[in-house]
């Protein structure tokens, strides 16, 4: 008997941040990965084989949309970082007719 405190939340954030590393897109690679990541518990001794581990693949493959409308949503708001950014570090132009006005005060 062991003693288990991975829940299928934790399971499911381990597949969802490993997915987005491999820039899974296919529901097809989302199931294999689920697949390693379940065996992968089950080598370690986290998960054991009377856990139902067959229910927690099934529950995993259902959410599939749910991790494709998170990534979509993640890489938005990435995107608007970036362009935030790009935006805040654009050179800022010399103004040549403002330096002109400064020397004339400064002879007054």
């Amino acid at each position: 008997m062991s003693i288990t405190t991975l829940t299928l939340e934790d399971i499911f954030l381990e597949i969802s941040d490993l997915a987005r590393d491999q820039g899974i897109g296919e529901k097809e690679a989302w199931d294999e990965l689920i697949d390693e990541v379940i065996e992968g518990h089950l080598d370690l001794g986290e998960l054991d084989l009377e856990q139902d581990t067959e229910g927690m693949k099934e529950l995993l493959r259902a959410r599939w949309l749910a991790f494709k409308k998170e990534s979509a949503v993640a890489k938005a708001e990435e995107d608007m970082v970036v362009e935030e950014v790009d935006v805040l570090v654009e050179p800022k132009e010399k103004d040549d007719e403002l330096d002109d006005l400064k020397s004339e005060e400064e002879d007054y």
